[in-house]
C-alpha cells in the first residue's frame, strides 16, 4: 500500500513538472537552433566569393530574422550581454562589407585590406590629434599672463585644426575612392556598404567637431591681424570640401536608414540627414569669422581716433573708406592720421594679406581702395607744396617791392672854388 502511494506521488510530480521541463528544453533548443543557424550564414558569408551566392544570403537573414522573431524577448535575455537585434544586425553588416567586398575585387581590382589599413591608420592620427587639441585648449586658457607663450599655443592649435581638417576630407576620399564618382551610379548595397564605413569611423561626428573647435578657436583667442589669413582660407577650403561631399554624405545616410542601420551620422531613426545641421554649424563658424575679422579691423580706427562710417562685411568695408576719402577731398580737412597712421601703418602692412583674399575685399577692389587713398595722401602734399611756393614768392615779391621803393642816394654836391 505504501509502495502504491509513493509510485502515485511520483506520477504526479512528473506529469506536474513535465511542462516546466518542457519548456526549459524549448527555451534551450530555440537558443542553440538560433545560434546554429547564425553561424552557418555567418561561415557561408566568410567563404562565398559569389556575388550572387551573397545575394541568395541576404534573402536567408531576412527569413532567419523572421523566423526567431517572435522569441526574440528571449533572446535577448539568453544571448546577453549581446541581444537578438545585435546579433541580426551583425550579420547584415557582415554581408552587406562582404559583398562590397567581393564586388570591388571583381569588378576594379582593389584590395580591401589595404583600403581598410589607411582608413584605421588615417582615424588613429585623428583620434591622436584630438587629444592634443584638448592640451592645448588647456594651455589656451593658462597661457593669459605670458604673450609670448600664448602666441605659440595659438600657432600649435590652429596648426592642430588645420591637420585634422585636411586628415578628416583625406579619411572621407579614401572611403569614396573605390566607387564612382557619381554616387548616383552606385548600388544600394555599396551605398550601405558607405555608410557603415562612415559610421565606424565617425566622420560625420568629426567634421561636425572640426567646426564646432574653430568656432570655439575664434571665441577664446585673441587674434593678431595677420592670424586671419590661414584662418579665412581654411574656413573657405572646409566649406568647399563639405560641399563636394555632401550630397554623397547623403545620399549613403539614407541608403543606411533605408537598410534599417543608424546610417552615416549614427544617430539612429529617422533624423536629420547630417548635410542639414552640419550646414547649421559652417554657418556660425563664417559668421562668427567674419565678427571677429571686421571688428578687429574697425578698432584699428577706433584707437586713432578715425572716424569712419561703421561696417560689418567687404561691402560696407569698402563704403565706408571711399566715403572717407570723398568727404576729404571735399572739405580739405587734414587726413594725415587716416592715412599715415591708420591706412599705412596699420592696413596696409598688418591686414593687407587677408584682406586681398577672394572670400574678402580681394585684390582688385583692395588696390582700388589703396589708390584713393594714396591720391588722398598726394593731394595734401600738393596743397603744401603749393602753399610754400606761394609763400616764397610772396617774399621775393616782398622783397623786389621793397627794393624798388627804396630812394636812390644823391651824389653829394661839389663845391664851387
Amino acid at each position: 500500500m505504501r509502495t502504491a502511494l509513493y509510485t502515485l506521488l511520483a506520477v504526479l510530480i512528473v506529469l506536474l513538472s513535465a511542462p516546466e521541463l518542457q519548456a526549459q528544453q524549448s527555451d534551450y533548443a530555440v537558443k542553440k537552433s538560433f545560434e546554429e543557424r547564425y553561424q552557418r550564414i555567418k561561415n557561408r558569408i566568410d567563404s562565398t566569393s559569389s556575388i550572387s551566392e551573397l545575394d541568395s544570403l541576404k534573402a536567408q537573414i531576412v527569413l532567419f530574422e523572421s523566423d526567431f522573431t517572435p522569441r526574440s524577448k528571449f533572446l535577448d535575455k539568453a544571448l546577453y550581454p549581446e541581444t537578438f537585434g545585435s546579433k541580426i544586425s551583425d550579420l547584415q553588416t557582415h554581408q552587406v562589407l562582404t559583398y562590397d567586398r567581393v564586388y570591388l575585387i571583381q569588378t576594379r581590382g582593389i584590395v580591401i585590406t589595404q583600403l581598410e589599413a589607411k582608413i584605421a591608420l588615417l582615424t588613429g592620427r585623428l583620434d591622436t590629434l584630438t587629444e592634443e587639441r584638448d592640451g592645448l585648449f588647456q594651455e589656451l586658457q593658462e597661457s593669459r599672463k605670458s604673450v609670448a607663450s600664448l602666441r605659440e599655443t595659438v600657432k600649435r592649435l590652429s596648426a592642430n585644426l588645420q591637420a585634422k581638417d585636411k586628415l578628416i576630407f583625406a579619411l572621407i576620399d579614401s572611403i569614396f575612392l573605390p566607387y564612382d564618382k557619381n554616387i548616383n551610379q552606385v548600388s544600394d548595397v555599396q551605398k550601405d556598404a558607405i555608410s557603415r564605413r562612415l559610421e565606424k569611423a565617425n566622420i560625420v561626428a568629426r567634421i561636425y567637431e572640426v567646426a564646432r573647435d574653430n568656432v570655439k578657436f575664434l571665441e577664446m583667442t585673441q587674434l593678431q591681424p595677420k592670424d586671419y589669413g590661414n584662418l579665412i582660407d581654411q574656413a573657405h577650403q572646409f566649406s568647399n570640401r563639405w560641399s563636394g561631399i555632401r550630397d554623397k554624405v547623403n545620399a549613403v545616410y539614407a541608403a543606411g536608414e533605408a537598410a534599417g542601420t543608424k546610417g552615416a551620422g549614427g544617430t539612429g531613426g529617422k533624423s536629420v540627414p547630417p548635410g542639414n545641421y552640419l550646414d547649421s554649424l559652417l554657418m556660425v563658424w563664417n559668421a562668427r569669422l567674419q565678427t571677429t575679422y571686421w571688428s578687429g579691423l574697425a578698432q584699428e580706427f577706433t584707437n586713432k581716433g578715425v572716424a569712419v562710417k561703421p561696417f560689418i562685411d567687404a561691402r560696407s568695408f569698402s563704403a565706408s573708406i571711399r566715403s572717407y576719402v570723398d568727404s576729404a577731398k571735399a572739405t580739405g580737412f587734414d587726413a594725415t592720421i587716416f592715412v599715415n597712421e591708420v591706412w599705412k601703418d596699420r592696413i596696409d602692412k598688418e591686414w593687407r594679406e587677408s584682406l586681398t583674399k577672394d572670400a574678402m575685399l580681394g585684390k582688385a577692389e583692395y588696390a582700388a581702395l589703396d589708390k584713393l587713398v594714396s591720391e588722398l595722401s598726394e593731394q595734401k602734399i600738393t596743397g603744401k607744396f603749393l602753399l610754400y611756393i606761394a609763400i616764397v614768392l610772396a617774399i621775393v615779391f616782398l622783397g623786389w617791392w621793397f627794393l624798388v621803393r627804396k630812394p636812390k642816394q644823391q651824389p653829394p654836391a661839389q663845391t664851387q672854388q
